[in-house]
């Protein structure tokens, strides 16, 4: 009785500081109708069940965050721009995989890289350099985990990865434009899917030997292709179709189109074992894995939809806040994350950059809470794509399990790469000079217009040696049909230039950079912060000659020592993987 008395009146007190110092209502009835508060007890649990792996995008870290409180744990340096987070095991199951609780990878379309983390030990510990030019939008692991695959979003091409030694196979994907994005491969290790966002079909690839089979037509600009459990249907989000096709993997050919959203990006679905429990990898045989309903995310109409993978039709959709990108689910299945690139209106302001969120709702059928927001939480950078794993496959080194197979046999290493390399990188008032190339003082001065969705100049050419000043100002009002005010633009040269650009460029400011075009070569220019639904199109090149030799091109320049990458790490810390033949 006591005990409930001091609670009574440390609520009573709580209530009295509130109304002394906020004039509003604090009220469950004053929130909005998507939003759902249950009172919490005040003792909150510090461990969660599960944990989320975000690759953050433009801040170029990986986010631990727990699940399902929201919180963020900590952030891991890896580099420039990063896509896609993949856990080391098999790839069956959900798009979770069946993580082995060893490492992740993820990769960083900035720097052209993979980054291998150590998730017993949370530190970045390998870098695998892919050759130039290539551009890696995004990975996917294989059935036997000894692979990754990838694809060349500014090449054209397609990539197959050993994870142990980094031997890298490329094989070219055309015609031009080519624009491969996001992939995934079949279960059985067959096959490697992989949408094309100019030709708007999937490619079919084999994975032994690794080579092209055909394309599928499908809706316009396809973005995410995904790979159901049984690896029976390829799901692939038709982004400009407002559709999802459907593909049998055993047909290789379109067994359905559904109407789905308006601007529907990526799919994720549950995953349950073959007694129709919930999957937990380490317990339960890979072996049988079956889905019930697929979540598909849509940016334009702020939702995402559920589709039942029996009848294959949209059965519910929930509305999200604001402009959905990735989505994920988590282990256990209960709960769903739409990764939002938009937050206009919901938190505080701290500065120029708007914040971004994830919103975790309650996707269990039978809670009273079904289809409501739980929690909802402003994250760092600009989150591309997450995924979940249970808490307890990560070893406590604190707890005397280093000792139970664990990874460390010799000194651990701790790859953190500077925040920036060889470069000033700084704001200024909003510019009004005219775009174009000047020299000033010695100075190659470049002054670029950013809006939805290019820029002027869309190519730069300088000659190499040269001082280089980059000034990007961002002239939208919106972006776009989604009409956001809070649009921030992008700009990044990838590969060696990835770390010395990396500018945000909000609205009223002229973003700046400073640097020595030192290597010579055609790099992509890209907008690396999500700035409505046609993003992706937002593309430049940076062509660096040597006065010496031929005009710069994606066959003329120095790709071995861009692949280097110097100033973002020391040369014993980066892997160069060789292109191979015949993996």
């Amino acid at each position: 009785m006591q005990q409930k008395n001091r609670i009574k009146w440390a609520v009573a007190l709580g209530a009295a500081i509130a109304a002394s110092t906020y004039s509003g209502s604090f009220a469950e009835t004053d929130l909005p109708d998507w939003q759902n508060v249950e009172v919490e007890a005040t003792d909150h649990p510090t461990k969660d069940p599960m944990l989320l792996y975000n690759a953050g995008g433009l801040d170029g870290r990986v986010a631990i965050i727990g699940l399902p409180s929201l919180r963020t744990y900590r952030h891991i340096d890896v580099g420039v721009d990063l896509h896609e987070p993949v856990f080391s095991g098999t790839n069956a199951g959900n798009k979770n995989l069946t993580p082995d609780g060893k490492y992740l990878y993820v990769n960083d379309k900035g720097a052209n890289t993979i980054g291998v983390i150590n998730l017993q030990t949370g530190f970045l510990e390998r870098l695998i350099s892919l050759p130039f030019p290539f551009g890696v939008h995004h990975i996917a692991l294989d059935d036997t985990g000894k692979f990754l695959y990838g694809t060349g979003e500014y090449s054209g091409k397609m990539s197959k990865t050993e994870i142990a030694t980094g031997k890298t196979e490329i094989i070219d994907w055309g015609p031009a434009p080519s624009a491969p994005d996001y992939l995934d491969v079949d279960k059985k290790g067959r096959y490697v899917f992989s949408g094309n966002y100019y030709h708007s079909t999937v490619g079919v690839f084999s994975t032994n030997p690794f080579k092209f089979i055909k394309e599928i037509p499908v809706g316009k600009n396809p973005h995410g292709t995904d790979v159901i459990p049984e690896s029976t249907l390829v799901l692939v989000s038709d982004k400009l179709s407002a559709t999802m096709t459907v593909i049998d993997v055993e047909k290789l050919a379109v067994k359905k189109v559904i109407p789905t959203c308006a601007g529907p990006l990526h799919s994720v679905m549950d995953v349950y074992d073959k007694d129709g429990g919930t999957y937990e990898p380490g317990k339960d045989s890979p072996e049988g894995l079956t889905s019930k309903y697929a979540y598909e995310s849509c940016f334009v109409s702020d939702s995402n939809v559920k589709i039942d993978l029996k009848k294959l039709e949209v059965v519910d959709e929930i509305p999200t806040h604001y402009r959905t990108g990735h989505i994920a689910i988590s282990a256990n299945n209960d709960y769903v994350i739409s990764l939002n690139k938009f937050s206009t209106g919901l938190f505080n302001p701290t500065g120029l950059v708007y914040p971004v969120n994830f919103e975790l709702w309650d996707a269990r059928e039978e809670s009273p809470t079904y289809g409501k927001t739980l929690k909802i939480v402003p994250v760092d950078g600009e989150p591309h794509n997450a995924k979940s794993i249970y808490a307890s496959q990560i070893k406590r080194w604190n707890m005397g399990q280093a000792e139970k197979g664990g990874l460390i046999t010799e000194a651990a290493i701790d790859i953190r790469p500077a925040h920036r390399a060889k470069a000033k990188v700084y704001l200024l008032p909003k510019s009004n000079e005219k775009p174009g190339i000047r020299t000033k003082d010695g100075v190659k001065e470049i002054h670029v217009k950013a809006f939805s969705y290019g820029y002027i100049p869309r190519q730069i050419r300088v000659n190499k040696g040269d001082k280089v000043r980059i000034f990007v100002t961002n002239i939208d009002r919106a972006a776009g049909i989604t009409k956001n005010p809070d649009v921030t633009m992008g700009f990044v040269i990838y590969g060696p230039y990835g770390l010395r650009t990396n500018l945000d460029a909000p609205r009223g400011v002229t973003a700046v950079a400073e640097f020595v075009a030192d290597i010579a070569g055609e790099y992509a220019i890209f907008c690396q912060h999500f700035c409505g639904p046609l993003h992706l199109e937002m593309r430049g090149s940076f062509f660096v000659d040597d006065p010496q030799g031929e005009a710069s091109n994606l066959s003329v320049g120095e790709y071995d020592k861009a692949q280097t990458l110097p100033g973002l790490v020391s040369p014993d810390e980066l892997e160069i993987a060789p292109r191979a033949k015949g993996l």
